[in-house]
């Protein structure tokens, strides 16, 4: 026989044992069917809730309104973030300290049945928050941040409250950054200050020795030296060199000194700049997000779907009924060949 035939053969062979044990499997189906819609009637519904938003590029007030220099898209305040904000805005509202605030807000222990003195009770609350929250990036660049729970209202509020939290969150992590880096600032603006000061004290010095501008009182003094040796004035070329002597003593120190002060009173505006940009960091609690739509009340169950759980729960005592119907017929077959 060819395998054509065969299957031919196999084929019909199947749809003959079908026909054979209709009623048989036909009872199995309609009996899973009814039992499970029965059990789809005894599941607690529940419903899906989502808020959208989408990540700015900064939210650093000093960026956006001290800027000086030409417009630069990344210090847009209302350009939208790339792959990379968006994916570190996710990790926020999927950190545990929203969690935690979820939990305390809604008194989630009490919603999802959990005793104060039951074990492991803060794995099992994590697990359930892991289930029902779902926070995901969008075809469009957006997050969408969706609640599932059996209170529609309440799943709403958390979708809301956790994006509601990222401002809070989010500013915080960055002032608290932002403020350590203020504090250094100040503490290394107290040296420069102290440094600058020094190198003033120092060219008050020099200048009292007569030393104020090195290169014009070198080149005027060589000057008058030069007329003084061609008129032969003995007495001027003594006190000209006498100041020659002042400005080779002194003048090398006030060139180190006016150059050290250029250096550091650069480096102590920059540091106050920076200060600067800080206080209005700190000061300053900018919009994190924004939001695109704001989560509301289901009015249509999300789960469970009743008609998907009766039509695969169909199906596979369908599948399973003809298997054990197969094995049935072989094993009295053997028995029989025996």
């Amino acid at each position: 026989m060819s395998q054509e035939n065969k299957e031919n053969f196999n084929s019909f062979s199947l749809v003959q044992f079908v026909w054979k044990w209709r009623k048989t499997i036909i009872l199995v189906c309609l009996v899973t069917a009814v039992l499970s819609l029965i059990v789809s009637f005894l599941i607690k519904p529940k419903f899906k809730s989502t808020a959208i938003v989408y990540a700015p590029r900064t939210n650093s007030v000093a960026k956006i309104l001290l800027n000086e220099e030409n417009y630069n898209e990344r210090l847009d305040m209302k350009a939208y973030a790339e792959a990379e904000g968006t994916e570190q805005m996710m990790q926020i509202l999927n950190s545990r300290e929203i969690k935690d605030i979820l939990i305390q807000k809604f008194d989630l222990y009490a919603h999802y049945g959990i005793g104060e003195k039951e074990a492991h009770r803060q794995t099992k609350i994590y697990k359930y928050l892991k289930s029902d929250i779902d926070i995901k990036r969008t075809q469009y660049g957006a997050i969408s941040v969706t609640v599932t729970n059996r209170d529609p209202q309440l799943a709403a509020d958390m979708a809301n409250e956790i994006i509601a939290q990222l401002d809070t969150v989010k500013n915080k992590i960055e002032q608290e950054r932002t403020k350590a880096a203020y504090e250094l600032l100040q503490r290394q603006l107290e040296v420069v200050d102290a440094e600058v000061q020094r190198i003033d004290d120092s060219i008050k010095i020099v200048m009292e020795n007569g030393v104020f501008d090195f290169q014009t009182q070198s080149e005027r003094v060589m000057q008058q030296y030069a007329i003084a040796v061609s008129q032969g004035n003995t007495a001027g070329m003594k006190r000209l060199e006498a100041e020659m002597e002042k400005l080779s003593t002194w003048g090398p120190r006030s060139l180190t000194l006016y150059e050290e002060q250029a250096f550091f009173r650069e480096y102590q505006a920059l540091c106050r700049s920076k200060m600067m940009s800080a206080i209005a960091d700190l000061s300053t609690d900018v919009p994190v997000k924004f939001v695109l739509e704001n989560a509301i009340p289901a009015d249509k169950k999300a789960y469970p779907k009743k008609s998907l759980i009766v039509i695969f729960s169909t199906l596979a005592s369908f599948i399973l009924s003809i298997f054990v119907l197969l094995t049935i017929e072989k094993i009295e077959s053997s028995k029989k060949e025996e």
